[in-house]
């Protein structure tokens, strides 16, 4: 016998499917979280300014040194994301929504990595996108802005194969934004007098989020394709470390993170994790954090 629709019935399954789209969320896992830096959005478009260089200290003599700040305008709009799905009451009222709790714990737990997804996405993407001095932020000319008109490079693509990423993760700005305008949440349409209701039947469940991943300052983050192993980690890594400021000076770069995707992580393991290399100390053992990207190739 059907059961009869009420609305203290549609009442008690929102809190049953917003419960399990709860859950999914505490249980989802997260991977690239530290990679960003989250900054909270309350517009449509968030407008950056970024220094040119990080402040360093240097010998105070005579009259503080002022130095010229570049700032430069670095945009950032949120984007909408959504799911959407139809629960006819026939379903209610024959007791044919079993299914409908894991579904949603499901929702939950995509919406949590949601902003995960968008971190790597913004990384796998990083040498088709701009960041703040106008270059994609793998680029090979990124401006020096002296006057010698200098250009420096953080992307190597030597060679062919799929992308590998170091990322310098110890300063107090990370290489990404995480900017969250609306956080994943759920909600649905269970009034029995509203009118889509009464016209089709169904009730509508939705899923909702706003916001975006950008960059930060492109000296932070390196990009190759040559095949992973310790010579060509050893030429990226240095490569990092020689970065300079604008005035001639160390940045202080080193990486502290490898981000492999699913082609380059037993050969980040293979470089990494070994402590002995054909009968020899690996030197390389533990000098970085793998981060095995199972969103990258």
């Amino acid at each position: 016998m059907a059961r009869v629709v009420t609305q203290a019935l549609l009442d008690a399954l929102r809190v049953t499917f917003s419960n399990a789209f709860e859950k999914g969320k505490t249980e989802a896992k997260i991977v690239g979280e530290f990679m960003s830096t989250p900054i909270p959005s309350t517009t449509a478009i968030n407008t950056y300014g970024f220094l040119g260089d990080l402040p360093i200290f240097r010998k105070w003599v005579g009259e503080k040194r002022l130095k010229q700040v570049q700032e430069k305008a670095y945009q950032l709009l949120n984007e909408p994301y959504e799911a959407t799905l139809p629960v006819h009451k026939h379903q209610i009222a024959d007791d044919q929504i079993g299914l409908y709790p894991s579904m949603f714990e499901g929702w939950g737990k995509e919406g949590r990595q949601w902003m995960d997804r968008l971190r790597f996405q913004a990384l796998a993407l990083g040498h088709t996108l701009p960041c703040f001095d106008g270059q994609n932020l793998f680029d090979d000319e990124h401006p020096q802005y002296d006057e010698a008109g200098t250009t420096w490079s953080n992307s190597d693509t030597t060679a062919g194969g799929e992308a590998w990423f170091l990322l310098d993760c110890s300063q107090p700005l990370k290489p990404l934004i995480s900017q969250e305008r609306e956080a994943p949440h759920f909600w649905w349409i269970n009034n029995l007098m509203d009118s889509k209701v009464a016209e089709t039947g169904i009730f509508t469940a939705y899923g909702e989020a706003r916001g975006a991943v950008g960059f930060t300052l492109p000296f932070l983050a390196y990009r190759s394709t040559r095949t992973l192993n310790a010579a060509n980690y050893i030429l990226a890594r240095d490569a990092m470390k020689a970065f300079k400021d604008d005035n001639g000076e160390p940045r202080g770069i080193r990486p502290t993170h490898l981000v492999a995707g699913i082609s380059n992580q037993q050969r980040a393991k293979d470089t990494f994790k070994a402590t002995l290399t054909n009968g020899e100390s690996n030197t390389l053992a533990g000098e970085v954090v793998i981060v095995e990207a199972d969103r990258l190739p």
